[in-house]
């Protein structure tokens, strides 16, 4: 007996642009980080960690609301950035330099900052869940316990259940 084809799924057009979470209407509210990949970053491939690397210079750069997933900033110069509201879920931050960074609004969910260096950086609303911290990362001053934003330490990471 011959069957008929289902009709295909309807798939999402592709985005035209990174897209970042919408922060600016939500100041009073809490961020609470994605659970998933939200339905408007699918499809969204991420370019960026090709041609940003390890050790790479980017003092005073902007990178507001940019979708930077899974990039390698390993000892990246980031002294002064502007990563507003932007999407670092993943990335690689070790031993970097985020001195004076607005980091405000931003999204670290699961960001390594091992060794890095966030003094004086603007941290207000910004989610750090799952984040790694070891003894060598410096926080901004009134930072508070990294463990009750959710932070991981690497010590405790690293020990076996």
């Amino acid at each position: 007996m011959l069957q008929t084809p289902r009709p295909p799924k309807k798939c999402r057009p592709p985005l035209a642009k990174p897209m970042a979470p919408d922060l600016s209407g939500n100041r009073g509210r809490q961020y609470i980080p994605y659970p998933s990949l939200p339905a408007k970053y699918s499809g969204m491939p991420n370019f960026m960690h090709y041609c940003i690397g390890p050790g790479a210079d980017l003092q005073g750069a902007d990178l507001s609301n940019a979708d930077l997933r899974w990039s390698n900033f390993r000892s990246a110069n980031l002294k002064r950035a502007k990563l507003k509201g932007s999407v670092l879920w993943g990335a690689i931050l070790t031993n970097a330099d985020l001195h004076e960074a607005d980091l405000s609004h931003a999204d670290f969910t699961g960001v390594d900052l091992v060794g890095a260096n966030l003094t004086a950086a603007d941290v207000e609303g910004t989610c750090f869940l799952g984040a790694r911290y070891s003894k060598a990362t410096k926080f901004p001053k009134k930072f508070g316990d990294p463990d009750r934003k959710g932070m991981v330490s690497l010590n405790e990471s690293m020990q076996l259940s």
